[in-house]
């Protein structure tokens, strides 16, 4: 009866998901200390030892790490955004009036959050191209290519109201 959940339990962490998602051991020796640590998403920001040419600006075109602050701008400006709009029919309209008008640096506000949005679906982009470029897709790397493509289609695809109702109001119902 245990023998089962154990078969189960050995398929998973021999699967290519399980593979990917947990690359490396134990590191106890200095190769599989590098590389726990450059493929692991989190500790490749500041790695112990990178070879030279692996961060110069040609090769890594720092897509990422532009990515990740437009991701950190759309999360602050949304945020502020979030107390001043209300996404309903009788009062969107008259929120973003407010906004551009009436609240200190609104419309800047605005603005920013719109840039940084475009700005990232073209980083994204970028950085996609760069991972195809290099072959940074291929194993043990797959799950998280796929991972990526997914996301960037799913919304980059995806209009928001804003950009909907921009000069088409007849999608907007005025």
């Amino acid at each position: 009866m245990l023998d089962i959940p154990l078969q189960v339990w050995q398929r998973v962490k021999q699967g290519v998901l399980w593979k990917s998602l947990f690359r490396h051991g134990y590191p106890d020796s200095r190769k599989n200390q590098s590389l726990a640590v450059f493929t692991n998403v989190f500790l490749h920001l500041h790695p112990v030892k990178v070879r030279r040419h692996a961060l110069a600006i040609p090769y890594t075109w720092c897509m990422g790490g532009l990515s990740f602050f437009l991701f950190l701008v759309l999360t602050l400006t949304g945020t502020l955004l979030m107390f001043y709009y209300r996404p309903t029919t009788e009062w969107a309209y008259s929120d973003i009036k407010d906004l551009e008008t009436v609240v200190i640096f609104g419309q800047l506000l605005r603005n920013m959050h719109r840039w940084a949005a475009h700005g990232m679906v073209i980083t994204v982009f970028l950085h996609m191209i760069r991972v195809f470029y290099t072959g940074s897709y291929k194993p043990p790397r797959e799950f998280n290519w796929v991972i990526g493509t997914l996301l960037f289609s799913s919304r980059s695809s995806c209009p928001t109201p804003a950009t909907c109702c921009r000069g088409i109001s007849s999608r907007c119902g005025r």
